[in-house]
This record gives C-alpha cells, sequence and structure tokens, in this order.
C-alpha cells in the first residue's frame, strides 16, 4: 500500500525522473495491478507479441495527482515508429 509519504515522493516527480524513479514507481504499480487482480496475473509470449504489435500505435499514458491514472491512448504521429519500439 502507498502510504502518504510516498505519494507525496511520487507527486513531487518532475518530467526528469531518474532510473531508480520510474523503477520503483513501477513496482509499486505491478504490485497493485497484481493485487487488484486477485493475486497473480499470466503473461504468455503470445500476449507479449500482441502487446509488441499494439505498442507500434499505442502507448500508456500517465497522469499523476492525488491518484496515478494510467491510460492507453494512441501515439502521436512522430511517436508511430515501429524501430524505436522493437
Amino acid at each position: 500500500m502507498i502510504d502518504g509519504s510516498h505519494m507525496r515522493k511520487i507527486l513531487s516527480f518532475s518530467d526528469d525522473l531518474t532510473q531508480e524513479e520510474v523503477e520503483h514507481l513501477t513496482t509499486l504499480l505491478i504490485y497493485h495491478l497484481v493485487e487488484r487482480c486477485g493475486g497473480r496475473v499470466s503473461f504468455t509470449t503470445e500476449d507479449a507479441s500482441q502487446t509488441l504489435e499494439g505498442l507500434e500505435t499505442k502507448m500508456v499514458h500517465m497522469q499523476i495527482g492525488n491518484a496515478i491514472t494510467l491510460r492507453i491512448v494512441t501515439r502521436p504521429p512522430e511517436l508511430q515508429d515501429p524501430a524505436v519500439i522493437r
């Protein structure tokens, strides 16, 4: 569970996140999502292939406020180069 001090730290993140901060936030979000799915999530190689295909035109947008909101959105045209993703 993210307590008040963790949320304040997350809220203070700027666009210039360090690799360590990104890894910490990613770990917190993955844990939260797995916990919300009953404590178990399976991900096959087929799932990975489909996800990579989707990432050619879609991306995850993160909005940080009183809560962290993740949305899947269409990539802007300048970010739709498949070579960048793979």
